[in-house]
């Protein structure tokens, strides 16, 4: 089977997950091939992406049977997904050769969950470089950073398909454990509530990786940073009464959270418009502690980011000392 299908065909893992992986280049394709460019020419350089690529899956070459392929002149892609197999070396000089030597813009890519030691991959660098191939290693977290930051707001069906990509990785456990690591959050238009209420909130559905520690986002910049110390999900009864619910093991449940829910979703609607009363999930603090930690690179963030602050975490440390100490740092 070499058309890349909605639904998954195939029964390991492997080759479920390029299915989806393949798909969503697709339905980034269809919705814009400018933007699916823009997500190449981050994953693989600055390269020249034309029009009309084609998505092809499971396809037999003379020596071997590469994960996916993504095939337009000038430009051919091979994608070799490892999800819990280790580094095939045979298999990934063989993929080598399925390429037209003559052509400029071939590209080898390894999809995996965590680096792959560069001692490993030498003996297929150096075979992709004596034939002009360039040969990546990717791994699904840097895919998904790439995706986040390629939708923009107003296109709402492109953002909950990669919304749900990233979920999927979550899901099937393709992300490192990023619970010590700090989630930033964007915030515009609720950023005085999130500070006012100590809580932040997303649609239930909506995927996310553990994490400890989160982040508000705003003004190019961290501005307020706490330890979670339970999550919530609400729904509404019959009656129309919202209900609150404490996700499984993401703290203890305690009047003074729920209060504050209550507090959020009213100024929510009577501030800003939000109706909130059902189907969200609210992250509570014990209390945001203000900080400025920079982004350093150009432009904002259109979705969440993860970033390692384990450096600055120390035993029995508060979160008014990690504000401080994040204070006047950088990211990004």
């Amino acid at each position: 089977m070499s058309r890349v299908t909605y639904f998954p065909r195939y029964t390991t893992a492997e080759n479920v997950v390029t299915n989806t992986t393949l798909h969503l280049f697709s339905q980034i394709n269809q919705h814009s091939t400018d933007t699916f460019r823009a997500v190449l020419s981050e994953l693989l350089g600055d390269v020249e992406m034309p029009l009309g690529i084609n998505f092809q899956q499971q396809t037999r070459s003379t020596t071997s049977v590469p994960d996916g392929s993504i095939y337009q002149e000038p430009v051919h892609i091979i994608l070799e997904t490892k999800v819990n197999a280790g580094v095939n070396v045979d298999q990934l000089t063989r993929h080598c050769e399925s390429f037209d030597k003559r052509r400029k813009g071939n590209f080898l890519v390894l999809l995996t969950k965590e680096t792959v030691d560069d001692k490993i991959l030498d003996p297929i660098r150096k075979k992709a470089r004596g034939i002009g191939i360039a040969f990546l290693n990717v791994t699904f977290e840097k895919l998904c950073n790439v995706l986040k930051d390629v939708a923009k707001e107003h296109e709402t069906h492109l953002l909950s398909v990669i919304e749900d990509y990233v979920a999927y990785c979550n899901d099937m456990n393709l992300l490192p454990d990023r619970r010590k690591w700090l989630r930033i959050v964007p915030c515009g238009d609720t950023f005085k509530l999130n500070e006012k209420w100590n809580l932040y909130y997303q649609p239930t559905e909506r995927g996310y990786s553990a994490h400890e520690y989160l982040g508000i986002y705003h003004g190019k910049a961290v501005r307020l940073i706490g330890k979670i110390a339970a999550i919530y999900d609400n729904k509404t009864d019959s009656k129309g009464k919202m209900q609150l619910q404490l996700v499984s093991d993401s703290g203890r449940d305690r009047h003074e959270f729920q209060e504050r829910i209550k507090g959020m979703v009213e100024d929510s609607l009577k501030h800003i418009g939000w109706e909130v009363k059902t189907d969200y999930r609210f992250f509570c603090v014990e209390q945001f502690q203000p900080t400025e930690f920079q982004k350093s690179t150009p432009g904002g963030i259109q979705g969440p980011r993860f970033w390692d602050i384990s450096e600055y975490l120390v035993n029995n440390q508060s979160d008014a000392d990690l504000a401080k100490l994040l204070n006047s740092k950088v990211w990004g």
